[in-house]
């Protein structure tokens, strides 16, 4: 099982990078532990030309997914990457930022990014 389909650590560190040189599309690279983030365009296919951050558009959705799939579950993300998307992704530093995640807010559904995230309650369906 390679590090990217391995359930998260104690602690797992996601990193993302800007490169204003790099090709069209290639310009924002995120890792998990030093190794890439898978898309998940198997969850949603928003951006084809990948991640992004600092906004609300479709490059942040795919990023959203991504860690929050990666974090949690394929379930989980579904359900509440918009609103992590809203309240957390958009908000991320344009050039790079680091985003740190602990067993206990996984256990808990919150994110720590200098502050705790949690996603809405969700009703009875």
């Amino acid at each position: 099982m390679s590090r990217q389909n391995a359930p998260p650590r104690a602690s797992t560190v996601y990193q993302g990078r800007r490169d204003s040189t790099a090709p069209v599309g290639q310009e924002c690279t995120v890792r998990v532990d030093g190794e890439p983030l898978d898309t998940r365009y198997d969850l949603l296919s928003a951006s084809p030309s990948g991640f992004e951050w600092g906004y609300g558009g479709s490059g942040p959705a795919q990023l959203s997914i991504a860690l929050l799939a990666h974090a949690y579950d394929e379930e989980f993300a579904a359900d509440h990457y918009q609103s992590f998307k809203r309240k957390v992704v958009s908000e991320l530093p344009e050039n790079g930022w680091k985003l740190s995640i602990s067993r206990s807010h996984r256990v808990r559904g919150s994110v720590y990014l200098g502050r705790v995230w949690k996603p809405p309650k969700q009703t009875a369906r």
